[in-house]
């Protein structure tokens, strides 16, 4: 039998569930009495001993609402024969490969609002049995380890104008006068965008997202772009290109002139499987979340100046 986590809170309790198990079944061990009430902080796996043969789960049954929990397919959860059958959005699963137990796999609760309380009936010939699962939300989350993998048929370097801005410079000074040139890029951003289908991708993070670090972009064995700490949230998420257009790149004006100013950018565009290790700080427990990184980042900017409009 597949032990139960050492690092889950875990309190074994046996209960009557007011409305929803009667407790004339208390007579009726399908299962042991130590395992008839769960109640865990973190996402785990149980392995329930049942002791009984031709036995199936007849429903999950949510304790708040009194709804049953739905499958894939929308219909109610049960399971009848060996296999694995999941909840509609992934956070349940139940498998079985044999009549002697069968496993509870959840993942972390993350709504803070709200703690799943599950109620999963066992039959056997007309006979009921129930287990009791409550889980509460994990305290705090952290991201303990992170790798990439640059997906190198999908990287792009081009160049265009199309956050460029034209701009006109005038010296009306009879010396020369340095003028910023940051305006041109004003428009040009960093894109970063995380994706992920896996169940709590995203939940484990603030709403503001959190920092984490990405690999260094190397081209020709140099090492290009700014920072590699990103903002990890669902969706896109931009940065400025010129953080400072002040103290950023100047030209030297000549008296009595005027300039016409146009600009280009080279882009690198790079595609990554992200893998991240997250750790329930609560309990210890760790789950992984999977998915697709895309960065968009200026390498480089070019300028062009002429006396005459452009």
């Amino acid at each position: 039998m597949k032990a139960i986590s050492n690092w889950c809170s875990i309190l074994l309790l046996t209960l009557c569930i007011g409305g929803l198990v009667s407790c004339d079944n208390d007579d009726v061990n399908l299962v042991d009495t130590n395992y008839k009430t769960l109640e865990i902080s973190c996402g785990s796996d149980f392995e329930i001993p049942v002791l009984v043969d031709d036995w199936f789960i007849e429903y999950v049954r949510d304790i708040t609402s009194g709804l049953d929990i739905l499958d894939k397919d929308n219909n109610p959860l049960t399971l009848d024969e060996n296999g694995k059958v999941e909840a509609s959005n992934g956070w349940l699963t139940l498998s079985r490969d044999n009549e002697k137990s069968f496993v509870i796999s959840l993942k972390e609760n993350f709504d803070k609002s709200l703690e799943r309380k599950l109620l999963i009936c066992i039959q056997n010939a007309g006979k009921r049995d129930y287990i009791t699962l409550i889980q509460h939300t994990g305290s705090a989350y952290q991201l303990v380890k992170s790798h990439y993998e640059e997906i190198e048929d999908l990287r792009r370097i081009y160049t265009s104008d199309k956050e460029c801005t034209n701009i006109v410079l005038k010296n009306p000074l009879s010396t020369e006068k340095w003028e910023p040139t940051g305006d041109i890029f004003k428009n040009v951003i960093e894109t970063s965008i995380f994706e992920s289908e896996d169940y709590g991708a995203f939940e484990w993070a603030s709403k503001e997202g959190v920092n984490v670090t990405t690999p260094d972009l190397i081209i020709n064995d140099i090492i290009r772009g700014g920072s590699n700490l990103c903002t990890y949230k669902e969706g896109r998420v931009t940065m400025p290109y010129i953080k400072d257009i002040a103290k950023g790149n100047k030209i030297l004006m000549p008296p009595h002139s005027t300039l016409y100013l146009s600009g280009e950018i080279t882009y690198c565009k790079r595609v990554c499987n992200y893998t991240f290790t997250i750790q329930n700080i609560g309990t210890g427990t760790l789950f992984e979340v999977k998915g697709l990184w895309t960065q968009i980042i200026p390498i480089s900017s070019h300028t062009t100046s002429s006396d005459r409009e452009i």
